[in-house]
């Protein structure tokens, strides 16, 4: 009787650890039919994520008619790709692509596929870029956490996006606010009325509308005094840090002449205009203002965009010869200004490595993950109408960006 019970017991078992492995397998391969239609590989040269857009390049071997999707076991989403020449892209413009914050969660593998089979190539990571994550905004208290991972099973390598609704740990943000100038540096003034002080206002102001909404926030000042250019905790280093999607910089601006006015938004070079726009519209909109009248650097109404001019790249090089080290490689589709170019890492060109003695080095400039920046000049402190409009309307103009800052979120 006792040999029957132990070699029920050893069956038992046996069935169970036999059952166990099994269920294992079948769990840990649960995208084997997908896997059984890859018929190859590509791979991705550039992998980038520029505020919430996130964007790859990559080369195919052969013409054809192809396309990116996401794809489990129970539906497939297809991606605007852009084909030319044997090459995919998810982007034309850096802030456009595979928006990150309309993807629901759930687990999906990152394919190509040929549509005139139906077959998929996967996508190898040729980048220096690895394991990227990303927190989506915070929308009524929630965000979602999107990490890529590189997996591979029976040699097959694949991109695997893992989307799950979890916390934004302590040192993310949704936004940063940047209070142009500060401390010793005033920046523009007509007569008793400093940009710094006015900057400062402003921010606090939308930072507090902006927490009222929901959103998580941080300033690089908040209190007047000067903030370091570059390095941790600086100026550009706290998007970065903060891991923030959007930041907004303020000024107000000024010119030699009196009759210059109105509400100017940089932004990078390759970005698309649309949300710069959005911010010029918007501050319109809710104000007395009007779009510059200023011409330089103008793209379309409200939006400008300065590029280094052959002219500023000569005059760096000069100033690299007189101090002895040697110039930067620039063209003139380089972003100007710095808060704009050094916080978008590779997607915006940053370049500051510290050869200049002048500034410090940007340790993120080879990022490939960055905030989508612009610089707001909300108005010309040195024209009558506009610095009445600076001391009288600081709410209004809140609320313009405040309304395109929402509008940013839920688009």
């Amino acid at each position: 009787m006792k040999k029957i019970l132990l070699v029920l017991i050893i069956i038992a078992v046996g069935c169970y650890f036999y059952m166990t492995r099994n269920k294992v397998e079948e769990e840990k391969f649960i995208y084997q039919d997908i896997l059984d239609n890859i018929i190859g590989s590509v791979d991705v040269n550039k992998y980038t994520i520029y505020g919430k857009h996130l964007n790859v390049e990559g080369d195919i071997k052969n013409p054809g008619d192809y396309t990116l999707v996401f794809k489990n076991n129970e539906e497939e989403k297809e991606i605007k790709t852009i084909i030319k020449d044997n090459h995919f892209a998810t982007n034309e413009y850096i802030n456009e692509g595979i928006n990150l914050e309309k993807l629901n969660i759930g687990e999906y593998l990152f394919l190509l596929k040929d549509k005139a089979n139906g077959k998929y190539y996967s996508l190898i990571n040729k980048t220096p870029y690895h394991d990227n994550i990303y927190y989506t905004m915070t929308k009524n208290n929630k965000n979602n956490l999107i990490t890529m991972k590189e997996e591979k099973k029976d040699n097959i390598e694949y991109w695997k996006m893992v989307i799950e609704e979890k916390s934004l740990p302590d040192e993310y943000y949704d936004v940063i606010i940047d209070p142009g100038h500060g401390g010793v540096d005033t920046g523009a003034s007509n007569g008793s009325y400093h940009e710094s002080k006015y900057t400062l206002e402003y921010a606090q102001k939308l930072y507090e509308e902006l927490t009222n909404a929901g959103l998580k926030v941080k300033m690089t000042r908040e209190k007047d005094e000067k903030i370091a250019h570059y390095g941790v905790g600086s100026r550009t280093g706290i998007p970065y840090e903060a891991k923030a999607k959007l930041m907004l910089s303020i000024h107000f601006n000024s010119s030699n002449g009196r009759a210059n006015r109105g509400v100017e938004i940089y932004k990078a070079f390759n970005d698309n205009n649309t949300f710069a726009k959005v911010l010029a519209d918007n501050l319109v909109n809710s104000t007395s203002s009007v779009y510059s009248n200023n011409t330089l650097h103008q793209v379309i109404d409200g939006v400008y965009m300065r590029v280094y001019s052959k002219s500023d790249i000569k005059g760096l090089a000069n100033d690299a010869k007189k101090g002895g080290f040697e110039p930067y490689q620039l063209d003139e589709n380089t972003t100007y200004y710095y808060f704009i170019r050094e916080t978008g890492g590779i997607n915006t060109k940053a370049f500051s490595d510290g050869r200049n003695p002048k500034y410090d080095a940007n340790p993120y400039r080879n990022s490939n993950q960055g905030t989508e920046g612009y610089l707001c000049e909300l108005a010309y402190i040195s024209n009558k109408e506009d610095l009445k409009r600076i001391l009288n309307e600081k709410e209004q103009f809140v609320e313009g960006l405040k309304k395109s800052v929402l509008q940013y979120v839920n688009e």
